[in-house]
């Protein structure tokens, strides 16, 4: 048992001053209080060597969840910031992720997605689903099933909980189309993928460190009948915590599924029974008000990645309109061109600012702060979409909670000069991207004062397989130009 001193931390959309935590040996909340102010803490922030390892100064939060993540696209961002097209769009940026996809080795994947998931911890994440459509990675082989175990490796590595969601993908469009050469090594037959879950499902029982979920690409990628019966063969065995789906991200796609069935991507899964409290929809952003309004009363996640949305050009989701409608809404760090989980809140509220001319339009009513609307709305939204109880401790909670916290410390936003109603907007607003100084995972601190205990392995490895990757991906990036 410890007990730790969180100077300001944040209960149930409120901060508290010296609240004292009791944290099991199974890294659960056991209690919660306010604890009695001492010298110690009354005073500035103090150096490392002089402050009790039991009182963190700055502002704790719980951890949040990390919706959906490919964590091999975190290598793409510089490589796919140079015009190779006249007009560029989400589709020439799909085929340099396809090129990138095809250089990955095993030990290439565990190092990018360590550094992936180290700057996700600092960023504010502590979980991650991790949306998984590479499977082997074996040069030549049909039979290793190897990609989970270096993301798994990744996840241990760093310390960050791991959601595993392995990925159906058959297809390149609507209609059963072939996949194309780039697809290829996402691709599996029904029978193969549903027996690579049940080899995954013994690989990580329900008692170890990783909740395992499923997904499917998109409705491009794989056929609605075909997501209907692997969905509801996973649900019958209890393991499968979680669906996920990408829908509705570019209108092309909404165009081509409604000449193909006849209804756009997200009535077409309302009409055969795939809403519900257990789907996430990831994007949705080509949507209808009234669309919308079905994801929210089917209880199922929105998904927003608002960094890597606007990086791709995908457009941007009415999350005011989702809001008000009660829907639940979760955050990703999707290609990881961002890392950061209040870079992409801030992101949301702007990208709609640009969209309708106007400001504060997540603001709603009951809650005029926005900072603090999408903080708890994506707290409770993400970790119910990666399949976990999200971390909230209470001063008199029934059930204890799990201890995942971030602390930021007084150079991130300017804070100590605000009132506390303020703290959240200047995280969230008064910082480019603001930085964890402490993460707590579980009862285990993963990051103290700014460092990760294995951070100069994992960034040595992570730049080891750039360099491995450089020549070969320029080569094949070239390549395709010239085609």
């Amino acid at each position: 048992m410890q007990l730790i001193t969180f100077a300001n931390l944040w209960i149930d959309g409120a901060w508290r001053a010296n609240v004292a935590v009791e944290i099991d040996g199974a890294g659960r909340i056991a209690r919660t209080m306010t604890s009695p102010s001492v010298a110690e803490q009354s005073g500035a922030e103090q150096s490392s060597a002089g402050r009790s390892a039991s009182y963190v100064p700055g502002l704790t939060l719980p951890g949040l969840a990390d919706a959906h993540c490919h964590a091999f696209q975190r290598l793409l961002p510089a490589w796919t910031q140079r015009a190779r097209v006249s007009s560029e769009d989400f589709w020439a940026w799909r085929e340099a992720m396809y090129t990138a996809a095809a250089q990955i080795g095993y030990e290439d994947l565990e190092a990018i997605a360590a550094r992936c998931y180290l700057d996700l911890l600092r960023g504010g994440y502590t979980g991650v689903a991790e949306f998984l459509y590479l499977h082997r990675l074996a040069r030549g082989s049909k039979t290793v099933l190897d990609a989970d175990a270096a993301i798994a490796g990744a996840a241990a590595r760093t310390g960050i909980r791991l959601t595993l969601l392995p990925t159906l993908y058959q297809h390149s469009n609507f209609g059963q189309t072939a996949p194309t050469p780039g697809q290829a090594r996402f691709v599996r037959t029904t029978d193969q993928f549903l027996k690579d879950w049940s080899e995954l499902a013994r690989r990580y029982p329900p008692d170890g460190h990783t909740v395992l979920g499923v997904a499917f690409h998109s409705l491009r990628a794989v056929d609605a009948q075909t997501i209907a019966s692997v969905a509801a063969q996973l649900a019958g065995n209890g393991r499968c915590a979680v669906t996920h789906i990408h829908v509705a991200e570019q209108p092309a796609e909404v165009a081509a599924c409604r000449l193909h069935y006849g209804s756009s991507p997200v009535a077409l899964l309302a009409e055969r029974g795939l809403l519900g409290k257990q789907w996430a929809l990831v994007h949705g952003i080509h949507t209808t008000a009234a669309e919308l309004d079905q994801i929210a009363a089917s209880g199922a996640t929105l998904v927003l990645c608002p960094t890597t949305e606007a990086d791709l050009g995908d457009g941007c989701a009415d999350a005011a309109h989702y809001l008000d409608a009660a829907g639940r809404l979760a955050i990703g760090s999707d290609s990881n061109i961002g890392c950061n989980a209040y870079a992409e809140l801030r992101q949301l509220e702007w990208a709609l600012r640009l969209l309708r001319g106007r400001r504060n339009v997540l603001a709603s009513s009951g809650q005029p702060a926005v900072a603090d609307r999408l903080y708890r709305a994506v707290l409770a939204g993400g970790w119910h979409a990666v399949g976990r109880p999200a971390p909230a401790p209470a001063l008199a909670a029934s059930e204890p909670g799990r201890a995942d916290f971030v602390t930021f410390d007084s150079s991130e936003g300017d804070w100590p000069q605000l009132p506390p109603e303020y703290y959240l907007s200047a995280i969230v607003f008064g910082s480019p991207a603001p930085l964890a100084r402490h993460v707590m995972v579980g009862g285990r601190w993963v990051i103290r004062d700014g460092r990760h205990a294995r951070e100069a392995e994992i960034d040595a490895r992570y730049r080891a397989a750039l360099e491995r990757l450089k020549l070969p991906l320029q080569s094949a990036l070239n390549a395709s130009i010239s085609r």
